[in-house]
């Protein structure tokens, strides 16, 4: 009964409006049931997909509203704290599983991935190659390796020399290093200042020798097949070996660095240009080719998609139906089509 022309219709015509809404809602109900829905699906999904798919991508959604959705859900969309608790137990589950125990890591990692992982890291220029060229190259790293030299040069000298260790040495060598703090205090820095240049000058020299080994092909395979040799023993360890080196805690806590980590990378300007950058590159890329193609070209086919919907579609269907929230659903939303007063206007009148 939506408004007062309606109202004022005869009983008659409430009625029978009242009737074919009845009617209706019992129809759509039959039509949910698995022996009638499946087949309707089977009929009309490839027409619909035949129909959508034609349309391109512009046509169907606008580059605007995906940037927004996409940044939206990225940015903007408060994590609650459920959901790193929820990812954090399943981790400890899959942690903890059995399967562990009884897994090799050769039966996770083939040894074709494997063998072209590592080709891919010791070829010449490779990253691996990048990295290593620009850390032994850096002084910070030059000044470290000529501080490790020293160290240890210095603690051999003055500990493992067993003269050294003699109380008469060792008595007469703290009143001449007292001395000459107080006669010369400079000297005593200048000769720790002079080992320091010795041991970077061996650094220096040490580095060039490793420059000319990398540059070795021999070095290349002969680093190579040492770690190929170190695979033939890892790929027999069972996962649950790795274990060893980490605790669940271990787990747990980089799990917590990386839900921080996002919670602040996540609100960069860098991550929103990439996901403008991101989206546009699809629209400039897809814009205008058709829906179908473009599922095609990321390998989803009709088949695939009308063969999801028919595996889950009957499941929904028939929840809606046991818990009844189908017929209030449905009995809502026409209802009001069919006591609408253009709707009612066309039903017959009884006769005077």
């Amino acid at each position: 009964m939506s408004n007062q022309s309606s109202d004022q219709l005869p009983d008659q015509t409430q009625a029978l409006a009242q009737a074919l809404l009845d009617a209706q809602v019992q129809f759509w109900l039959q039509e949910l049931n698995a022996d009638k829905l499946l087949p309707l699906l089977q009929q009309e999904l490839p027409y619909l997909y035949s129909r959508m798919g034609a349309l391109t991508l512009r046509q169907a959604v606008a580059e605007d509203k995906v940037k927004a959705t996409a940044l939206r859900y990225a940015v903007e969309m408060e994590i609650e704290g459920g959901i790193p608790e929820l990812f954090g137990e399943i981790a400890n589950i899959i942690y903890e599983h059995p399967n562990n125990e009884r897994t090799r890591v050769g039966d996770i990692l083939s040894e074709k991935i494997i063998n072209e992982f590592l080709q891919k890291i010791f070829e010449q220029g490779s990253l691996l190659d990048q990295a290593v060229n620009n850390i032994r190259a850096s002084a910070p790293f030059r000044e470290f390796l000529a501080d490790v030299v020293f160290t240890v040069a210095k603690g051999y000298a003055l500990e493992e020399n067993q003269l050294v260790k003699l109380a008469p040495v060792a008595n007469g060598l703290q009143r001449l290093r007292s001395w000459l703090n107080e006669q010369a205090p400079g000297l005593a820095e200048n000769i720790h200042t002079m080992g320091k240049q010795l041991s970077r000058a061996s650094v220096d020299q040490s580095v060039r020798l490793v420059d000319d080994i990398l540059e070795n092909d021999l070095y290349r395979d002969t680093a190579l097949n040492s770690v190929l040799d170190l695979w033939d023993d890892i790929k027999t360890w069972p996962v649950a070996s790795f274990q060893r080196y980490f605790s669940e805690t271990d787990l747990q806590e980089l799990m917590v660095l990386g839900y921080e980590f996002w919670l602040e990378f996540r609100h960069t300007d860098y991550l929103k240009s990439y996901i403008d950058a991101g989206v546009k590159f699809f629209f400039d890329k897809y814009g205008e080719d058709t829906l179908e193609a473009i599922l095609q070209d990321l390998g989803v086919t009709e088949h695939m998609v009308v063969s999801e919907i028919l595996n889950y579609a009957p499941d929904l269907a028939q929840l809606l139906l046991q818990h009844d929230i189908a017929e209030p659903l449905i009995r809502r939303h026409l209802e009001r089509f069919y006591f609408a007063e253009a709707t009612l206007a066309l039903l017959p009148r009884p006769a005077q």
